[in-house]
C-alpha cells in the first residue's frame, strides 16, 4: 500500500509554501520514487468581478473557487478552469490574478473567445448585481456531458466560433438557470466587455 506523507513548510515572502511528499512501500518503482518531491504552492484568483463556484485544478491540487475567486496552484504548473464538463478556455501557468485574457492563446479584451468566456461566467451569475460573478453548486452538478438535456451543447461549445457560440451558450443558460429566480438571458458581448473592462481597472490589470 502507498503510504503518502505531508510535510508544510511555510515561506518567507509572497503567499506561497512549500509541501514535501516522499512515498514508502516495498514496490521497486516506489522505492525509486522514495526520494520525494517538494511542491510550491501559490495563492490566485479567477477575476471577471471574482469568479465563485468555478472547479480548478492544478497538478495534485483541485478545489472550487472561493468567494474573492481564490484558489491555490502547483507553482510552475498549469491550472485549468471548468464549470461540470465545461472548459473555460485552455489551461494557463498558475500566477496571482487570472482573467478570462488569460485563458486564450494571445487573448486580448477584443478577442471574441475571451469576450464569450466573460459572456458565459456573466449569464450563469445567481447573484446579479453585486461584485462577485456567482456559479452555484447545482449549476456545476447539472453542466455535465451525461445530461441528455445540455451533452450537445457542451459538445459543440466553441467559445471563438460566435455562431456556434451564440446557439449552444443560450441552451446552456437557459437550462442551467431553471432554478434560479429570475430569468437569466445570454448576455450580449457588448455588455460583457464594459464588465469585464470595468472590473479590471477596478483590480489595477487594465486589459490591452
Amino acid at each position: 500500500m502507498l503510504l503518502l506523507v505531508f510535510l508544510a513548510i511555510p515561506l518567507l515572502g509572497g503567499s506561497q509554501c512549500s509541501f514535501f511528499y516522499s512515498s514508502g512501500g516495498n514496490d521497486k518503482d516506489e522505492q525509486q520514487a522514495d526520494a520525494g518531491l517538494v511542491i510550491i504552492v501559490g495563492d490566485g484568483a479567477l477575476v471577471d468581478a471574482p469568479v465563485a463556484g468555478v472547479r480548478y485544478e492544478s497538478g495534485a491540487l483541485a478545489g472550487i473557487t472561493g468567494d474573492s475567486g481564490e484558489f491555490r496552484y502547483e507553482v510552475g504548473n498549469t491550472v485549468r478552469f471548468s464549470i461540470g464538463d465545461i472548459a473555460l478556455g485552455q489551461p494557463v501557468m498558475g500566477k496571482a490574478v487570472i482573467t478570462p485574457l488569460d485563458l486564450v492563446a494571445n487573448g486580448a479584451a477584443d478577442t471574441p473567445a475571451v469576450i464569450n468566456i466573460a459572456r458565459l461566467l456573466q449569464s450563469l451569475d445567481s447573484k446579479p448585481g453585486d461584485e462577485v460573478i456567482t456559479i452555484p453548486p447545482e449549476v456545476r452538478a447539472a453542466a455535465i456531458r451525461s445530461n441528455a438535456a445540455l451533452s450537445s451543447a457542451i459538445e459543440y461549445l466553441d467559445f471563438s466560433d460566435e455562431p456556434a457560440f451564440v446557439n449552444a451558450a443560450s441552451q446552456l443558460v437557459a437550462v442551467l438557470t431553471r432554478g434560479y429566480p429570475f430569468t437569466a438571458v445570454l448576455v450580449d458581448a457588448d455588455q460583457a466587455r464594459t464588465h469585464m473592462d470595468r472590473s479590471l481597472r477596478m483590480l489595477g490589470n487594465r486589459p490591452p
